[in-house]
């Protein structure tokens, strides 16, 4: 099946769904005249992208991907600056159009905020499960131990009082199966 693709001043790409995603870009480029350097995608009228960009392998279809009889706008993908931690998890989208509809330029927009705030939360979680160093890992361990060996004895009182009450229903009657509980 066909697609169209908008791009530049107005003008419109055909182009054949049936073979690789990646066939499919190179294609768009060469059309186009865009360099290998560059990044694309394509998106829908509303500005989501088809994130045609992550394709890797020669064995994902473009129709999997793309509606048939279907318009889509060509973009650049543009990552943040390179060598930064987040230079290939943050991006933002680019319409290649002269005159972008408001709708399509918002869609691209918010695509893009949302993957930055994704991406921050995916690098704090990543923060939250550092390795701890070895002068905390030693305390840690070794306040887990002392709570463990007093939890020891808690637990043999407690289990050893439970029994007292169980056996000795008259100590209960008494008042004396209160001074156990208080321990």
């Amino acid at each position: 099946m066909f697609i169209h693709i908008k791009h530049g001043d107005d003008q419109c790409l055909l182009a054949n769904t049936d073979c690789a995603v990646l066939r499919l870009l190179s294609y768009v480029r060469r059309m186009v005249g865009i360099p290998d350097t560059d990044v694309i995608d394509l998106c829908d009228e509303l500005g989501t992208p088809k994130m045609l960009f992550q394709v890797t392998s020669l064995s994902e279809r473009a129709s999997d991907f793309l509606q048939p009889h279907g318009t889509y706008y060509l973009c650049r993908v543009e990552f943040k600056v390179p060598g930064s931690e987040e230079d290939r998890t943050t991006w933002s989208f680019t319409p290649l159009l002269k005159n972008p509809s408001s709708a399509l330029t918002e869609g691209l927009r918010l695509q893009g905020e949302r993957r930055q705030r994704r991406a921050a939360g995916t690098r704090r979680m990543a923060e939250d499960r550092r390795t701890p160093d070895t002068e905390t890992l030693t305390s840690t361990v070794q306040s887990q131990a002392e709570g463990k060996a007093s939890g020891r004895d808690r637990s043999r009182a407690g289990t050893e009082g439970a029994r007292r009450k169980v056996a000795s229903p008259a100590r209960a009657r008494q008042g004396l199966g209160q001074q156990d509980t208080q321990r």
